[in-house]
């Protein structure tokens, strides 16, 4: 016969199991709830969706520069200014450099980072993807970005003032994305320069979010793995080392992708340049970039 000591406590472990058992539960809820809401955001992309700052605000044409629009194959209408290179003779077919410009605002915002090639042969085509300035409104996502920069390559090629076969690509901080993707899919495309680009998604979202940040924004049409179908075709890298948006590590792992690919790949770092005024502080940063176009756009290849 057991001891009445020992029936009290058989019963007290019982009485605490669904009581541990409850707890369990109630920790596993606590924990999952989040958890799914998480997974949640990522599969909805949630994260890329507060990426983007563009502005409709309203903003004049500088004397010079032509207003031109064209669509895209969503059939969107995209606004872009078209600066014609210093001293070109009307109708004269010119190499011309592509600008997929960066995050906030738009075309007014973004000319003065490419309106300086104008000096060295090309001219310049600045646009605004759908969503942006006086592009048509419409959600905008990487995907979108892609598109809208090939049809921008596309209307560029079909103007007579343009050599169809010298359009250069330059993408400046997250027109890196479009601009690496769109020269990857187009072999025609002779040279490609970055400035401020990032790496990928997922890495330049745990800079200012670590661990959270790459879980709320999916991997996909990542700079990193455009760089790898450049092939032979010359590739430079613009970066600040004191930028606070995108980290100067972002233009060593790319560089180091395009040199294991057997991309030939340039790189300038500009000393004390931040993200946003590197091109108006540091002028051998722009040197860099028009020396690039300049090299691999204006000079007749060889035969």
């Amino acid at each position: 016969m057991a001891h009445p000591k020992t029936k009290a406590k058989t019963k007290g472990e019982k009485a605490a199991r669904p009581t541990r058992r409850r707890a369990v539960v109630r920790l596993l809820v606590i924990v999952s709830i989040p958890a799914a809401l998480i997974g949640a955001a990522a599969a909805m992309n949630f994260g890329e969706r507060l990426v983007y700052f563009p502005s409709r605000d309203s903003f004049d044409t500088p004397r010079g520069y032509e207003d031109v629009t064209f669509r895209n194959d969503a059939g969107h209408t995209l606004h872009a200014w078209f600066l014609p290179a210093k001293g070109a003779e009307p109708g004269q077919a010119l190499p011309v450099v592509l600008h997929a410009h960066g995050n906030a605002g738009n075309v007014s915002h973004h000319a003065g980072f490419s309106s300086f090639l104008t000096y060295r042969g090309v001219h310049v085509l600045v646009f605004d993807y759908r969503g942006y300035g006086r592009s048509d409104k419409a959600r905008i996502n990487r995907a979108a970005l892609l598109e809208d920069t090939q049809a921008a390559l596309a209307y560029l090629r079909s103007r007579p003032d343009v050599d169809p076969d010298r359009v250069g690509l330059y993408g400046v901080s997250l027109g890196g994305v479009p601009a690496l993707h769109a020269a990857a899919l187009d072999q025609r495309v002779p040279a490609v320069a970055t400035l401020s680009a990032f790496s990928s998604w997922n890495a330049v979202a745990a800079d200012h979010l670590p661990v959270l940040g790459p879980l709320l924004i999916r991997a996909g049409l990542d700079p990193i793995d455009a760089i790898r179908e450049l092939g032979s075709r010359p590739l430079l890298l613009v970066h600040g080392d004191a930028d606070t948006i995108v980290r100067r590590h972002h233009m060593a792992r790319l560089a180091d992708a395009a040199r294991e690919a057997g991309v030939p790949v340039t790189t300038h770092t500009a000393q004390g340049a931040d993200h946003n005024d590197i091109i108006f502080t540091h002028p051998a940063a722009s040197e860099a970039i028009a020396d690039f176009f300049a090299q691999h756009l204006t000079t007749p290849p060889s035969p």
